[in-house]
């Protein structure tokens, strides 16, 4: 999926970290392909930022400590790489999706590039290897990620269910989503 050809400021953005300000997805050259086995070590920076930005500002300390403890994200990549698509800008890896039968089972933009239309690419890459074969698709989100309920409702996704979970041994609510194609 390609956006738009990288330009001279977007050039010195990808350098400088992003940091610029400017909507880098309108700006680069987005690609979203299969995980390959070198993005292992990528894919496990991203999803440790994700959850220590998004979730653990949301659970109780003894579950942050847990995460730190136990460090599951490695086997968790290791283990589920080949089912991950990833979007990526020249060499950088800006975020994944990951899809299983008619689910949805993750998606994570790297946080420092939140609001520049990477979310939106993924899950549409995603949902459009859903609807191949599946004419509803699905997905699970903490009650508590507002952000991302927000981010699925705008794109036409509704709550099916609400039930209890736990993440790193704290209790959470579960909301299940659903889409029709």
């Amino acid at each position: 999926m390609a956006i738009k050809p990288v330009t001279r400021s977007a050039e010195a953005d990808l350098k400088n970290g992003f940091s610029s300000g400017l909507n880098v997805a309108s700006q680069l050259l987005l690609s979203i392909r299969p995980a390959v086995e070198n993005d292992v070590p990528a894919l496990i920076r991203l999803l440790r930022r994700s959850w220590l930005v998004t979730w653990a500002p949301e659970l109780p300390f003894y579950a942050v400590q847990a995460f730190a403890s136990a460090d599951p994200v490695p086997a968790v990549v290791e283990a589920r790489w080949p089912i991950m698509w990833v979007a990526v800008i020249g060499e950088r890896l800006a975020g994944r999706v990951e899809v299983e039968m008619d689910r949805l089972e993750n998606i994570e933009v790297d946080p420092a590039l939140w609001r520049q239309g990477f979310g939106p690419a993924l899950l549409a890459h995603g949902e459009s290897l859903i609807a191949r074969s599946h004419s509803v698709a699905f997905l699970e989100v903490r009650a508590f990620n507002a952000r991302a309920i927000r981010f699925y409702t705008r794109h036409g996704w509704k709550e099916v269910r609400r039930y209890p979970g736990t993440e790193c041994g704290a209790p959470v609510e579960n909301i299940e989503m659903s889409k029709s194609f």
